[in-house]
């Protein structure tokens, strides 16, 4: 997965050159990868709650998001030709994740976040990695079959998440009388499902599904076939005005998601049983992320 005789490695080299010259302060060097350069060092961010994608467990971030961080911060360190690039893991909530781009204590989100034309004015998003869709989920006792029938009752959404945009467009498009509350802990919220504190919860199907499996009865449990958005695409935030940093992450990923290794790693994560849970989510591939995928041009809304 070398990219080497391709015009993006001519010119990282030509961006190593230029940071061997020139003095750190000069204009002309992307910041953000002269300072990788520099310090070989990168700072990536994680959330503790968005199971599969990003979670803390046995004293480290895990998941789908962060394993694509750590294939590309592998291609990084070679197409940079650096011995050695630390990664500098920091947490961050749904409240932090764009705050902590935009006043650069954060290279990269590896956090399952969704690219909207809104976000794109704060952060720029990388090639789309996954693709999901808002829904919510109930008590399958409580039988909630479809979005009238959440009139009048109280539903939860995560704080700082497109979910509340979504269910807030619902809730003016069908004239329900909901009453939206506010979150800011997936894990937590569902437990609330659970006991019947609360009747729903909105999410993206996606966590939804892995968290109705965590729960180690996901039978009690239902998913709305009702969808508060299309599939959206889901992508890594970066820094914006790091042109070059940018392209070469997009040019790594998308050699990576066209690989046999995106293969294993997507099936690690969505095909087959994650451990030590042993849960296996049986979510294929979207027809939108096959298409990214095989697209030769980068995604756009």
């Amino acid at each position: 997965m070398r990219l080497t005789n391709t015009p993006l490695f001519s010119l990282v080299a030509a961006l190593l050159v230029a940071f061997s010259l020139l003095a750190p302060t000069t204009s002309r060097a992307d910041s953000l990868l002269s300072s990788i350069v520099q310090t070989k060092t990168i700072t990536l961010s994680y959330q503790n709650d968005a199971f599969p994608f990003s979670y803390f467990e046995d004293n480290k971030p895990q998941g789908y998001s962060i394993d694509i961080c750590h294939r590309l911060v592998d291609l990084l360190k070679q197409e940079l030709h650096l011995s050695t690039l630390k990664i500098k893991w920091v947490p961050v909530t749904t409240a932090t994740q764009f705050l902590t781009i935009k006043n650069k204590s954060i290279g990269m989100g590896c956090i399952p976040t969704i690219d909207t034309i809104e976000r794109q004015k704060i952060v720029t998003f990388s090639e789309p990695y996954f693709f999901s869709a808002t829904r919510f989920v109930s008590r399958k006792e409580d039988d909630i079959s479809d979005i009238n029938q959440l009139n009048g009752h109280t539903v939860m959404v995560k704080s700082g998440t497109v979910f509340v945009k979504h269910i807030q467009q619902a809730n003016i498009q069908h004239q329900l009388s909901l009453n939206i509350d506010l979150g800011t802990d997936n894990m937590a919220a569902f437990s609330a499902l659970e006991s019947g504190k609360l009747p729903a919860i909105v999410s993206s199907d996606v966590l939804i599904l892995a968290q109705m499996a965590l729960s180690g009865h996901p039978q009690i449990f239902s998913m709305s076939d009702d969808a508060l958005s299309p599939r959206l695409p889901i992508a890594i935030p970066m820094q914006k005005g790091n042109p070059e940093f940018t392209e070469l992450v997009n040019h790594s990923l998308k050699q990576l998601m066209q690989s046999k290794e995106f293969s294993a790693l997507y099936k690690k994560w969505f095909l087959q049983p994650i451990m030590p849970e042993g849960i296996t989510l049986n979510l294929p591939l979207s027809p939108e992320l096959q298409q990214s995928i095989a697209s030769a041009k980068h995604y756009s809304y």
